[in-house]
């Protein structure tokens, strides 16, 4: 042997420590433990849902709650702008008019400032004389047989209809016209 073999050889050895990994082994759980287990996971879903539930009424409750509230303030939007109305309505009704043609002319005012309120609200008058009738925008009274005029036109408007913001607020009260037949007289024997 040459020294450097030598020297290898007698060289103390070192041990590297490896790592002991440690394996589990799966616990075999008896059914009475499975069970408990399956318990509690249970348990812990039905106590997820309840707050859940409970999360989700009071989501329900609030959003109802804001829905009467915004009603509310909407309703009150409007009252304070009709109070204005009111207000020159009465101070109409106790004045004294020396005439007819100042009495037109505050009626004339009156008519002016109900036609800026709905306006302002986007409300929007309809007339539909000459229109084909749609039940949708037009409620009939009554049918009248008119010659030379086409079935279902609306031939006279008793109460016109309301839009609010394109939307039917109410709809035209009207007379429709239907198909015209004419009479024959019966003759006797």
């Amino acid at each position: 042997m040459n020294s450097k073999d030598k020297d290898i050889k007698e060289s103390p050895e070192i041990e590297v420590e490896s790592p002991e990994i440690e394996v589990e082994e799966p616990q075999v759980l008896t059914s009475e433990q499975l069970i408990e287990e399956l318990r509690a996971e249970i348990e812990d879903h039905k106590e997820n849902f309840m707050r859940l539930a409970a999360d989700f009424d009071n989501f329900r409750k609030r959003i109802d709650r804001d829905r009467v509230q915004q009603t509310l303030r909407t309703k009150g939007e409007v009252v304070s702008k009709f109070l204005e109305v009111i207000d020159i309505i009465e101070q109409a009704n106790k004045a004294d008019y020396p005439d007819l043609e100042s009495s037109l002319d505050g009626i004339s005012g009156v008519h002016k400032l109900v036609s800026g309120f709905m306006s302002s609200l986007d409300i929007e008058r309809f007339d539909p004389s000459g229109d084909q009738f749609n039940f949708r925008f037009h409620e009939a009274l009554t049918t009248v047989e008119k010659e030379g005029i086409e079935p279902n036109t609306i031939v006279d408007v008793i109460q016109s209809g309301y839009k609010l913001e394109g939307e039917l607020l109410r709809p035209a009260k009207v007379v429709v016209s239907k198909s015209f037949e004419e009479k024959k007289e019966i003759k006797g024997e």
